[in-house]
């Protein structure tokens, strides 16, 4: 996992710039985690863009993964899908860079791996009435 880590080091912080976080606007899973990404203190400069949003489809329509997963891309262009995408994210926190930092070794990636896929999994799942999914099956499209 050292690609992933140290390509944003080198394209965010020694470029100046920042990562912008493709998320699923439909899942409110995935708006509860845009928010409190957005309320860690930040090494670097975050944006959030809706993977629906015809800003999304006009910067990365061409993207196999646009609306399906969780994607980090830097201001050069690199993207990172996925578990890499969430450890990248991870790592753009000071409360949590750390965590992202032993993430990447090799022993630990499939746990981060798994732990993504497992939460990720399940992100589109019906209101449990304990305020933890706001919208219903119609508006987020899932099957359940």
């Amino acid at each position: 996992m050292n690609g992933p880590v140290n390509g944003a080091v080198n394209a965010a912080v020694m470029g100046g710039g920042g990562l912008t976080i493709v998320y699923d606007e439909r899942c409110a899973f995935c708006r509860r985690c845009r928010l409190w990404l957005a309320e860690q203190p930040a090494h670097v400069p975050l944006r959030f863009l809706a993977a629906g949003s015809d800003d999304a489809r006009l910067r990365y329509g061409r993207h196999p993964w646009l609306a399906e997963e969780l994607a980090v891309i830097d201001d050069t262009g690199r993207a990172w899908v996925g578990p890499d995408a969430f450890v990248v994210a991870l790592w753009a926190t000071r409360p949590y860079r750390a965590l992202a930092l032993t993430m990447r070794h090799p022993l630990l990636r499939p746990l981060a791996r798994s732990f993504f896929h497992q939460v990720s999994s399940r992100r589109h799942r019906p209101e449990t009435g304990d305020g933890y999914q706001t919208v219903s099956c119609d508006s987020c499209g899932c099957a359940a």
